[in-house]
Order: structure tokens, then C-alpha cells, then sequence
């Protein structure tokens, strides 16, 4: 067996699964108030994950007519593409998560959120 060491990864070789995320308690209460979408483990406002589904190529050959004024469609298609609110997120039937909080020295106080769990 080749091992191979990569930098600012943490994988396994099982069928589970692991996610970390830490952000400032700023961002988590903006996510939280629905004012930020989580995308790939990014924050970022519904306004740029929107322009981001009508500049998204794939997307809009599959959904040439897709209604942007259509508030529950947006939402739809944001959820499918990845976009994901904090209800959303923690929304997860198979996986257990998990929430805590540290302050740091300065005062800073930091976040960490996420979700492990088998994926069978």
C-alpha cells in the first residue's frame, strides 16, 4: 500500500463520514438569521449564491426557463445546488451533529459546527 501525505486534508479510508466547519460567531448568527447560505463549507449572501445560478452554465441549459421571481422555486434550486440555510443544514436524518463554541485569547469568539456519522 502507497501512502501519500497531503497537506490540510483529513480523510479515511471507511465508509464514514466527517465534516468540520469553524467561523466566527458573527457569521454563524448571519447564517442562523438566514442572512448567509452555506456552500462547500463558504459562507455566502442568497443574493451572490442567486447570481451565481443564473451565470452557472449547467444550470441554466437544464432549467432554460427557470423563474428567478419564483421565491419557493429559488429556494428549491439554491437547497439542490449546494446553497443551504442552517435549518437546512442541520436538517440531516442520517447523520448525527455537532455545535460548540471557543473564545479565544483576543476574545474572538469561534464556532465549530459539522456532521459525522456512517453513510449507511
Amino acid at each position: 500500500m502507497k501512502r501519500v501525505i497531503r497537506r490540510g486534508i483529513f480523510e479515511t479510508n471507511s465508509s464514514s463520514t466527517h465534516s468540520i466547519t469553524l467561523c466566527s460567531k458573527e457569521d454563524y448568527d448571519k447564517w442562523n438569521r438566514e442572512e448567509l447560505l452555506l456552500n462547500d463549507e463558504k459562507f455566502i449572501t442568497r443574493d451572490k449564491a442567486i447570481d451565481k445560478l443564473k451565470n452557472n452554465e449547467y444550470f441554466n441549459k437544464y432549467n432554460p426557463n427557470f423563474d428567478f421571481s419564483n421565491e419557493e422555486e429559488v429556494n428549491e434550486a439554491l437547497k439542490d445546488n449546494g446553497y443551504e440555510t442552517s435549518n437546512e443544514y442541520f436538517d440531516d436524518e442520517e447523520l448525527e451533529i455537532f455545535e460548540d463554541t471557543y473564545t479565544t485569547k483576543n476574545g474572538e469568539t469561534i464556532i465549530a459546527f459539522g456532521k459525522y456519522g456512517t453513510d449507511n
